[in-house]
């Protein structure tokens, strides 16, 4: 008798939706409609993360050394024991900044006696030097079994521009003051500086001998953009922030970090962030009252169906769970084809984009049940009275 009577009500609510086929389209439609919104809000918020993240994550951030007043950056004579910290080489001094600063960039420049004519420059890496770009048609060779990272080690090895002659794997360098070293040549250096010797940074005249010297220009990278703030208390411990007030003592120096463009990329993505998460509480406020004013406008003209039903027996409770189902039915259609749009539109399913379609869902059916628990609730007799 039950499965019979559920027969008969299934039927019912087809029947009903099939006669009110416009109502039951527009049900569909806006149910459909808070289901793609949700999924467009929440994709448009992850992509925004996934902007800051990456911004976060690959913005280089790069900082110049210069003097105090920041006038100047390419002739600092500024001692290479500021390099040192910055590498992490005085840590036994508690002078380091390694654990913040990184891809230190670090040129010192001095002419020679010998070869004559020739200019020795320490370098760190190879962009150390601006001369040596590929942007400017410079090629740097390293022969067999060398690498760039030898120039952040000590060893008495050199790179030769290409119109420097040596007569084998060594070239004997002379400088001003009387120190004199035999490099070992591991590459050269065409279309740039003529007559130029190229050697690690750090590299002593004599083995195992350590020498404080001055340095024309340094530059470096943040470390982790995530601790910027951090990074720059330390930094402007050991140095200062340029300005024309400042001294100039020959121990004090500047440093420009060059945040500004990420500064304002930040900000702009937190800002459409903020604007989006204050979107999803609009959207859930909107849809439920569309929900529930489509829904009473759907069912308000069929309360003298109701009062036969009550006549008839049939319990309150029933008649709402009758209307609910078919509201439940149009709803969940509206999200099936909300969802699929969602799909063709973004090309891929993310979980929680689902997950708030699903809350949309959620929030048009209790709009939807404020609506038919208003209109099932009135008093049978009053129900009587109402006319078509």
């Amino acid at each position: 008798m039950s499965q019979k009577n559920g027969h008969a009500l299934e039927s019912v609510t087809l029947t009903a939706m099939l006669r009110r086929w416009t109502s039951s389209l527009l049900l569909i439609a806006v149910a459909a409609a808070g289901a793609l919104s949700a999924m467009i809000l929440q994709n448009l918020t992850i992509r925004q993360e996934n902007a800051l993240c990456n911004t976060i994550e690959n913005t280089t951030i790069s900082c110049t050394v210069t003097n105090a007043k920041g006038t100047d950056s390419g002739n600092l004579q500024m001692l290479s024991a500021f390099v040192e910290m910055l590498e992490g080489k005085r840590r036994l001094r508690e002078c380091y900044l390694d654990d913040y600063v990184k891809n230190v960039r670090a040129k010192a420049k001095m002419s020679l006696e010998k070869p004559e004519g020739a200019t020795l420059s320490r370098i760190l890496s190879i962009d150390s030097d601006p001369a040596l770009s590929q942007a400017e048609g410079v090629y740097v060779q390293f022969f067999e079994d060398w690498e760039e990272g030898v120039l952040r080690g000590q060893e008495q090895v050199c790179l030769i521009s290409s119109d420097l002659v040596t007569d084998g794997e060594y070239i004997t360098v002379a400088a001003d003051m009387g120190e004199s070293a035999r490099l070992r040549i591991i590459g050269t250096v065409t279309n740039g500086p003529s007559n130029e010797i190229y050697c690690p940074y750090f590299m002593s005249w004599s083995e195992g001998v350590s020498v404080a010297f001055l340095t024309d220009s340094c530059s470096f990278d943040i470390r982790n953009n995530q601790k910027l703030e951090e990074s720059k208390s330390y930094i402007y411990e050991w140095f200062v922030r340029p300005d024309l007030s400042n001294q100039m003592d020959g121990l004090t120096f500047g440093v420009l970090i060059h945040d500004e463009t990420y500064q304002k990329n930040i900000e702009e993505i937190q800002a459409n962030l903020s604007m989006l998460h204050l979107l999803l509480p609009v959207l859930i406020i909107v849809c439920g009252g569309i929900g529930f004013f489509a829904s009473f406008l759907a069912t308000r003209g069929r309360t003298k169906e109701f009062a036969v039903m009550r006549c008839l027996g049939m319990k309150q409770c029933k008649i709402f769970g009758l209307v609910m189902g078919e509201l439940s039915i149009l709803a969940f259609t509206g999200a099936f084809f909300g969802i699929a749009g969602g799909i063709l539109l973004e090309g891929e399913i993310q979980t929680s984009a689902l997950l708030h379609a699903a809350l949309m869902t959620g929030i048009f059916l209790l709009g939807s049940a404020v609506a038919a628990l208003r209109i099932t609730s009135i008093n049978v007799m009053n129900l009587m009275k109402v006319e078509d």
